[in-house]
């Protein structure tokens, strides 16, 4: 008995070893983005940092920008600025980021060294930006583009401290990647047994067909993920399924972008991003309906991506709001002769 005893504890070691080994070389566990506070815009990657998480590389210049360090050499410098839509997190590669098709297609086509600068981080709103901006200057940019989502428009900064709280906002790395599987991903762990024991039968408590259970429930899935994933608090609201913020009042930070860009003499405008409820709707929401009010108002110019033809095949997979890597080509191709237009008018 002691033998087998003994056996077993050796090869619950062995697995654990190997396990270790495979999520920390193979996924990339305990390589994760650091993140940094900031009494400003509360908080963003850590700057000049390089990664490799579940095989994408998460790169940052001295600025916690997702790009190469800044040169005197940038001739041309244009701003995309906004949240995780724009980001892309460590589910997309540097690689794959539209600024970064932006960049070299823009650079290709004016012959000169052109800079897309990705100010963003998770669930920031555009006050979050706004304060960056503040802080660090405008770069002496020739163009501003607000990628935005009608979640944004209640999104407003709560200067909580959740950096090394938050598991999902690490600023040290965990020491050891079995550890960080638990922390970082316990909290799916119910809703994933939830969703797959109702596709077993044996498991299921479903007694008969019923029109509504039997409505794909990937989407419902999608919304509980992402609202204990997202950083500040937000709610559902059962009528449309979208992403809500508990903000009080419309963002200030819309205003504060446009006074900037006027101010400086700088081309601005916003791309509104619909979230899967949106498009599966074929409108924004009413959250979305008061950024375009916003724009209206204030002689903004807003991109509305439902004339692009989005679709949620351009989506990550369980996700409600960010794009695959299909969707960041979608984005760029968008977005290039947009920029293309207003650079030839200041030249």
């Amino acid at each position: 008995m002691l033998k087998f005893i003994f056996r077993f504890i050796i090869f619950l070691i062995i697995v654990a070893g190997i396990a270790e080994l495979v999520l920390r070389y193979k996924y990339g566990f305990c390589n994760a983005p650091l993140y940094v506070s900031d009494p400003d815009f509360e908080y963003i990657y850590a700057p000049n940092q390089e990664v490799k998480r579940f095989g994408n590389v998460v790169r940052t210049n001295n600025f916690s920008m997702r790009n190469d360090p800044l040169s005197p050499a940038d001739s041309i410098v244009i701003l995309l600025i906004g949240d995780s839509v724009v980001n892309g997190g460590s589910l997309t590669d540097q690689d794959s980021l539209a600024s970064g098709f932006l960049e070299k297609r823009l650079s290709s086509t004016l012959n000169t060294r052109v800079r897309v600068l990705n100010i963003s981080a998770g669930s920031w709103g555009p006050d979050n930006v706004a304060a960056y901006l503040k802080k660090f200057g405008l770069f002496k940019a020739k163009l501003i583009c607000l990628v935005t989502s009608s979640h944004d428009a209640h999104d407003i900064m709560g200067h909580e401290s959740i950096i090394g709280i938050d598991p999902n906002m690490p600023d040290k790395q965990y020491p050891s990647a079995i550890l960080e599987v638990w922390e970082r991903y316990k909290y799916l762990y119910p809703y994933y047994i939830e969703y797959y024991s109702a596709k077993i039968p044996f498991f299921s408590t479903q007694k008969e067909i019923d029109p509504v259970a039997q409505k794909p429930k990937t989407d419902s899935l999608a919304i509980k993920i992402e609202a204990r994933r997202d950083e500040k608090i937000i709610s559902e609201k059962p009528d449309d399924g979208g992403i809500r913020k508990s903000g009080i009042g419309f963002n200030p930070g819309y205003a504060e972008l446009v006074k900037m860009a006027k101010d400086n003499n700088i081309p601005f405008f916003i791309y509104l991003h619909p979230e899967i409820s949106e498009v599966e709707a074929g409108k924004f929401n009413d959250q979305g309906d008061e950024i375009i009010s916003f724009a209206k108002e204030n002689h903004v110019r807003l991109v509305n991506e439902f004339d692009y033809g989005i679709t949620t095949k351009l989506y990550r997979k369980m996700d409600v709001v960010h794009f695959n890597n299909p969707g960041q080509v979608f984005l760029a191709n968008n977005l290039y002769p947009l920029f293309l237009d207003y650079l030839n008018k200041k030249q």
